[in-house]
């Protein structure tokens, strides 16, 4: 850690109370902020680079905090909607893995793979890694080797792009989230739609 970082850390641990009582204030759980507080702290640890002013030190790092609640209130919101469109609740998941009931996977339509794959090749791998396998879009962006911002656009562009040819290929089976999937199977792959 350079010298700075160091400075840092120590002039944001001498406040660290007042942090985590802001973060309980928007979380409402102790746990829950303090793992948004180590996550703030690292951030500025990585952003030290940022800070222009060691005077501004405590409302920049107050402003890094409210970022990092956003973020963390986007993600919450995103697996809500996500588990309300798979008609899931948190509680029925797998304790061990986190994965769905096997049962549950096989409803999900059989057609999704390959219509993703008539996509562009960089929205499909961006769908796979964030809504198949459920990487953070950071996560996802860092592996495209692209910025956070523009793998959130392009990820709503690729999922508007999914739904348009899921709804020609399937038709009305698209309009149930691809649940309980009524699609044939079939050998043959997806036309370019």
């Amino acid at each position: 850690m350079n010298p700075r970082a160091d400075q840092i850390a120590a002039a944001l641990n001498e406040r660290r109370e007042a942090f985590k009582a802001f973060l309980v204030a928007r979380v409402g759980g102790e746990a829950e902020a303090e793992d948004l507080l180590q996550h703030g702290l690292l951030k500025a640890l990585e952003r030290a680079g940022d800070l222009r002013d060691e005077a501004r030190l405590v409302p920049w790092f107050y402003q890094l905090l409210r970022h990092v609640l956003i973020d963390h209130y986007r993600a919450s919101v995103a697996s809500r909607r996500k588990h309300a469109a798979l008609g899931l609740d948190r509680s029925v998941r797998s304790e061990d893995d986190g994965e769905l009931p096997e049962a549950w996977k096989r409803n999900l339509c059989a057609c999704l793979g390959s219509v993703i794959d008539t996509l562009k090749p960089r929205h499909a791998k961006l769908l796979r890694l964030v809504e198949l396998e459920g990487r953070p879009v950071q996560s996802a962006a860092r592996e495209l080797g692209v910025s956070a911002n523009s793998a959130s656009v392009a990820l709503h562009r690729a999922r508007a792009e999914l739904r348009v040819k899921l709804r020609a290929f399937c038709g009305a089976c698209a309009e149930g989230a691809c649940l309980d999937c009524t699609c044939a199977p079939t050998q043959e792959e997806p036309r370019e739609l």
